[in-house]
């Protein structure tokens, strides 16, 4: 069905494809919430208050209301446009947002905060060293060849 077929004109149509994609977006927002409990997340603002049974009945009501947005969309002759973001990139945007955090540890930057002793100082460089080497190492992983 092409939009000279449906009801709805086509600032109805493109609002209907708006709120999917709205609905869509909160449902994954719930889906994140869902896992972020058994993500290793050291920072989790979330209590393990649901089921494994609850967890998967609820993975399943997402993934029919997913299925019915589907369903209403093809009646409009809608759809979801194509991905246009590409994952590595925004791994590797991530990974250099990290080593600016990581970076502004330093001491030279955390005199900001009140005067640094030379312990603390060489604590800082350490700190810096070691996350700087972790996130170094995943960002060569991502870097490397891929076989997909």
């Amino acid at each position: 069905m092409d939009d000279k077929h449906s009801a709805l004109n086509p600032s109805q149509r493109h609002r209907l494809l708006i709120t999917c994609k709205h609905i869509d977006t909160l449902l994954s927002e719930i889906e994140q919430t869902l896992h972020a409990t058994a993500s290793k997340r050291i920072f989790t603002s979330y209590i393990d208050d649901i089921s494994d049974r609850e967890r998967h009945a609820i993975e399943e009501y997402v993934a029919r209301i997913r299925a019915r947005i589907l369903e209403v969309l093809a009646g409009q002759a809608l759809g979801p446009e194509e991905p246009h973001i590409s994952a590595a990139h925004s791994i590797h945007v991530g990974l250099s947002f990290i080593e600016i955090a990581v970076a502004e540890l330093a001491p030279r930057y955390m005199r900001g905060y009140g005067p640094i002793s030379e312990q603390a100082a060489r604590e800082l460089v350490t700190v810096v060293a070691e996350l700087q080497s972790a996130v170094k190492e995943l960002h060569g992983y991502m870097l490397r060849p891929s076989s997909a």
